[in-house]
């Protein structure tokens, strides 16, 4: 079972060279912060929550890349990373009006599909990734490692922000 799931983890990875453009365009749109005078807030729903102690405790700690939780108020100049398993959330929408009225940019990783919430994203990314790996008897599929695969899309925008932004620093 391991080796099944493994193998379909790692195709679902390989799918995503196929949106490195959209990638790119998410640091992109974070460097600009970090190039100016500005922070980088990673803003997460849902399981992706767990993305909170990369940022505070993992190896790929970076200076004004922070999570979003006690900050009330942004401004133009910073930037938000925000990973959601779906754009269609209360608690997201009103994020996004916020943001929105702070004119503050931000990128929307999604696992789901493109939405009108998605694309008022500046840099939007739709891994379409909400069916699990492994199938089970009855026709459904189940084990689906959505936070896993965040850690390693984080991993990977903190890697590229880092290798943009270094000869601004």
């Amino acid at each position: 079972m391991l080796k099944i799931l493994a193998t379909q983890f790692n195709g679902k990875l390989q799918t995503l060279t196929k949106q490195e453009d959209e990638l790119f365009d998410v640091v992109r749109l974070l460097a600009q912060a970090l190039v100016g005078q500005g922070k980088v807030y990673l803003d997460a729903y849902g399981e992706f929550e767990g993305l909170y102690p990369m940022l505070s405790d993992g190896p790929d700690q970076m200076k004004r890349v922070t999570k979003i939780k006690d900050h009330k108020t942004l401004h133009a100049v910073d930037r938000v990373l925000i990973f959601t398993p779906d754009t269609e959330r209360s608690d997201l929408l009103a994020s996004l009006a916020r943001y929105d009225a702070w004119h503050t940019p931000y990128s929307i990783i999604t696992l789901g599909d493109v939405t009108e919430t998605l694309e008022r994203s500046i840099a939007p990314l739709a891994l379409k990734f909400d069916k699990g790996l492994l199938p089970a008897e009855d026709g459904s599929r189940h084990g689906l490692p959505s936070l896993a695969l965040g850690a390693f899309l984080l991993t990977h925008i903190l890697t590229q922000l880092q290798e943009m932004t270094e000869e601004w620093e």
